[in-house]
C-alpha cells in the first residue's frame, strides 16, 4: 500500500503542500485577528451546554498564547504533510473523527474541564494515523518506535498532569492528546482495511471475484 507516501514539494507544480497550508493558516489567522483564547471560540462547557455548539469545532483552532500556537502549528505542519498524497476524504474523515472523539472525551470523561483550546489533540491524531499507515505500507520499525515514544510521552504527561516540553498560559490537557491518538489509530485502521479490501488489486477483492 502506497497511499501514505509523502510527495516532494515543487514550487512550480501542484505538489505544493496545499493541505498542510490549509490546515495551518486558519490557526495562524485566528490568532492574528482575535488574539489568544478568544472568548467566543474556545471550548467552554457552560456555553456549549447553552447551545453554542460551534465551540466544539473552533476550540481546536484557537490557542492560549503565542508559544502554544507556534508549538501546535509546527507539529501540525509536520504531521499534516503525511496527508498531501492520500485522497482528501481520508484527511477530512480523520479530522472529523478526531474532533468528535476528543470532544466526547472532554464532555463525558472530564466534566470538570470548563475550558479548553488548541490543536494538539488533532495533531496527535494525524501523527498516529500517519505512522500506522506508513508502517503498514513500508514495515519499517522506526515508525513503531516513533509511535511508542509519542505514546510514552502522553502517558508521562497524564501521570504528571501537564506537558513535558511546553509551559503555556493554559495548562495542557494530555488526556485530549491521548484521545486524539486513539482517534488516529481508529481512522488509520479503517483506511488500511479499506485499502486491503476495496482496491481493485487487492487479493481479497480478487478472491471475491473468483467466487
Amino acid at each position: 500500500m502506497t497511499a501514505f507516501q509523502p510527495q516532494p514539494v515543487r514550487h512550480d507544480s501542484r505538489l505544493l503542500p496545499w493541505r498542510t497550508l490549509a490546515l495551518t493558516l486558519p490557526a495562524l489567522l485566528l490568532y492574528w485577528l482575535l488574539g489568544p483564547a478568544p472568548e467566543a471560540l474556545v471550548y467552554e462547557r457552560e456555553a456549549i451546554a447553552a447551545g453554542e455548539w460551534w465551540r466544539l469545532l473552533t476550540g481546536h483552532w484557537v490557542h492560549s498564547d503565542l508559544q502554544h500556537l507556534l508549538f501546535d502549528v509546527a507539529g501540525l505542519a509536520i504531521t499534516a504533510y503525511l496527508f498531501e498524497k492520500p485522497p482528501l476524504w481520508q484527511l477530512l474523515l480523520l479530522l472529523a473523527t478526531a474532533t468528535v472523539v476528543i470532544d466526547a472525551w472532554l464532555w463525558w470523561q472530564m466534566p470538570w474541564m470548563q475550558a479548553y483550546c488548541g490543536l494538539s489533540g488533532l495533531l496527535n491524531a494525524l501523527l498516529a494515523c500517519g505512522l500506522l499507515t506508513l508502517w503498514r505500507s513500508r514495515n519499517d520499525p522506526a515508525y513503531l518506535l516513533i509511535g511508542s515514544l509519542a505514546t510514552l510521552k502522553i502517558a508521562v504527561e497524564i501521570s504528571q498532569g501537564n506537558a513535558i516540553f511546553t509551559s503555556t498560559a493554559w495548562a495542557a490537557v494530555p488526556e485530549a492528546h491521548a484521545a486524539g491518538l486513539v482517534a488516529g489509530l481508529l481512522a488509520g485502521t479503517l483506511f488500511i482495511w479499506l485499502e486491503s479490501n476495496l482496491t481493485p488489486d487487492s487479493p481479497n477483492v480478487h478472491q471475491k471475484h473468483h467466487n
